[in-house]
């Protein structure tokens, strides 16, 4: 995807699905969209409802970013369907019960590629869509600056489980801490997107995120509970324009035992 969408449908080059453990990461920074008649034309790749949201959103910075949020998903996807010329303009989305995008399918009957799974995250200075084929995603991004206001350590044992408050208190450097405390917001966040049941489902202070030995990356999640760990969902965690950290879980429903694939493009 280029960072300069186009509602000519010719310029839509069609993707490769992603394989069933791989997530194909897109995203945008909105401060490099600049042209008001791109932004414009951007407005008409959208639904009645969405461009009424968009102008209810208070001031340009805010209206102009959910704007590129809903380009950027409704031309991903439209890209994906290799079989059929979907025009993204057509797209339809529902939301499950707990209010989680999904596209509605059902308009589509005669659609054979595979059911695309997507989710959004998004700061003020950047907009990010993770798209998976079989098994549900989440993704968070955060921006690695972000300021922390409160005491690390006191917030985290607001948040998060007895275990990553452990960890988290071993880390003497505070700009070292800080950073450590976002990561594992982010993975612990694309997490419940990734359940899409709502934060009710699973709050932080009930699944504890860890580091896997011997790998350089790789997570794990174990319930607080019962401190048990188990391999049904896969965690990715990268950084994007050198400025945000990025977290990608999806559901391993074959229990592979893999790693998650990422392919990025801004």
């Amino acid at each position: 995807m280029q960072r300069s969408f186009s509602i000519e449908l010719p310029s839509l080059v069609p993707l490769q699905l992603p394989s069933r453990m791989e997530t194909h990461l897109w995203y945008v920074v909105p401060e490099e969209v600049k042209s008001k008649s791109l932004l414009k034309q951007y407005s008409q790749l959208l639904s009645p409802s969405e461009n009424d949201k968009v102008l209810r959103m208070r001031g340009d910075e805010l209206q102009k970013n959910a704007l590129l949020a809903r380009t950027l998903v409704r031309t991903t996807i439209a890209r994906y369907q290799t079989n059929n010329v979907v025009d993204p303009r057509t797209l339809m989305f529902k939301k499950n019960m707990y209010g989680k995008p999904e596209v509605d399918w059902q308009n589509y009957k005669n659609c054979n590629n595979p059911p695309l799974h997507f989710n959004i995250s998004h700061t003020d200075s950047l907009i990010a869509c993770g798209v998976t084929v079989h098994v549900p995603v989440g993704i968070d991004v955060e921006d690695k600056e972000r300021k922390i206001k409160h005491d690390v350590l006191a917030l985290a044992e607001r948040f998060y489980s007895t275990d990553e408050v452990k960890f988290l208190s071993t880390i003497p450097d505070p700009e070292v801490q800080r950073k450590e405390f976002i990561k594992l917001w982010t993975l612990k966040e694309a997490y419940v997107k990734a359940l899409g049941k709502g934060f009710s489902a699973a709050p932080f202070n009930t699944f504890t995120i860890q580091s896997k030995a011997g790998t350089t990356g790789g997570y794990s999640l174990c319930k607080e509970k019962t401190k048990t760990c188990n391999g049904e969902w896969k965690f990715g965690l990268l950084e994007l324009a050198d400025s945000h950290y990025a977290a990608i879980c999806i559901e391993d429903d074959q229990a592979s035992g893999g790693a998650v694939s990422v392919d990025i493009a801004s």
